[in-house]
């Protein structure tokens, strides 16, 4: 997420300063070494540091700034940045649905959302946040999806393609999260396939289903940014596609069907950053697709070419050529002024539609 803004802002000429999470204080360092041997601190810079580091990084007059990270802290930065009117890129988050058709094989749905959900223990900006499903196979999807991280994960501590989470204090958060789910009636599944302890303090948290949820739980009130996954059951697709609709932008949606009118519908009736039919998360990874948010979970592109344009200034620049025909247009008006405007409007006159 540091590496390819950096790449779109070099490839348009410009030099960059670049502040990694504090939170991966060991990743931040191998990135400053890097880049270090890669380019002179006048080119690139990497600066450490926590929030008050952030804030005043925020508020330098740059030709423009580029933020990954929560909504909240997205405002933030917008803030400080309208204080010098540095046009800004925020890629945000959000609550990124996955719909699935009643018509779409359970157990395929199940795997490839489990896949988006378990990457790095749900902590990505556009991991499935939450799955509607039919009312009538919640219960299936359950068990699919509790089959499909048990194939993958058979154990999970010292398992090196489980992800731990972040930080203690983000896994007091989701620990919050299931229970005040279960606090409002959910029924919670977790998942551990070995019968493991999770009291080690390695930060590790099995990946756990919440059946049942509702608006009420603090798990649908807020981007979950890790490896619980609520479940909703819907009566019909209208159902699902004005859940969507009545919340915010998601960064990204999933949709699960493979008839391509009720795929078209969805598109047309829902509002996010991107979509991936029938997966997740593979639109961002090609690279000639624009990535962004759109409301609240972001504004701005980038990726490829409109990386280059976002990290770009598009300068209109107009040569007259030796001979002008200006003075024309110009005081005192005659005949030669009426002339040439006759012309131009009876050209523009012949190009509207409504005169086709």
């Amino acid at each position: 997420m540091a590496i390819l803004p950096l790449v779109a802002a070099l490839s348009a000429g410009n030099r960059v300063m670049l502040k990694p999470s504090e939170l991966t204080p060991a990743t931040a360092r191998i990135i400053e070494e890097l880049l270090s041997e890669l380019f002179s601190p006048e080119q690139v810079r990497v600066v450490t540091g926590g929030p008050d580091v952030g804030a005043a990084f925020s508020s330098l007059p740059f030709d423009h700034l580029f933020f990954t990270g929560s909504t909240r802290v997205g405002r933030a930065v917008m803030r400080a940045a309208a204080e010098n009117l540095t046009p800004v890129t925020l890629e945000l988050g959000g609550k990124s649905p996955a719909i699935v058709h009643e018509s779409f094989p359970i157990d395929q749905a199940a795997d490839r959302i489990a896949v988006g959900k378990t990457f790095n223990a749900g902590q990505t900006c556009i991991a499935p946040d939450y799955v509607l499903i039919p009312r009538t196979r919640v219960d299936e999807f359950a068990a699919a999806f509790v089959a499909a991280v048990t194939r993958r994960f058979p154990s999970l501590q010292g398992n090196d393609d489980y992800s731990s989470v972040i930080a203690d204090g983000h896994r007091r958060r989701l620990q919050g999260l299931i229970d005040n789910a279960k606090e409002h009636g959910a029924r919670v599944i977790e998942i551990n396939p070995a019968a493991e302890s999770f009291d080690d303090g390695l930060h590790k948290m099995p990946p756990t289903l919440i059946l049942d949820a509702t608006d009420e739980m603090a798990v649908m009130q807020e981007e979950i940014f890790g490896p619980v996954l609520p479940v909703i059951g819907y009566e019909s697709l209208d159902d699902a596609i004005a859940y969507v609709g009545d919340r915010p932008k998601p960064l990204a949606l999933y949709y699960f069907d493979y008839d391509d009118g009720r795929v078209q519908n969805v598109l047309d009736r829902t509002e996010s950053g991107g979509v991936t039919i029938n997966d997740t998360m593979l639109h961002v990874v090609q690279d000639d697709l624009p990535f962004g948010g759109v409301g609240e979970s972001g504004m701005g592109l980038y990726h490829g070419h409109q990386g280059f344009l976002t990290f770009s200034h598009q300068k209109a620049v107009m040569h007259q050529s030796r001979l002008s025909v200006t003075g024309i247009f110009s005081p005192p008006y005659g005949k030669a002024a009426a002339a040439g405007i006759e012309i131009l409007s009876g050209r523009w006159k012949r190009r509207l539609p409504w005169r086709q």
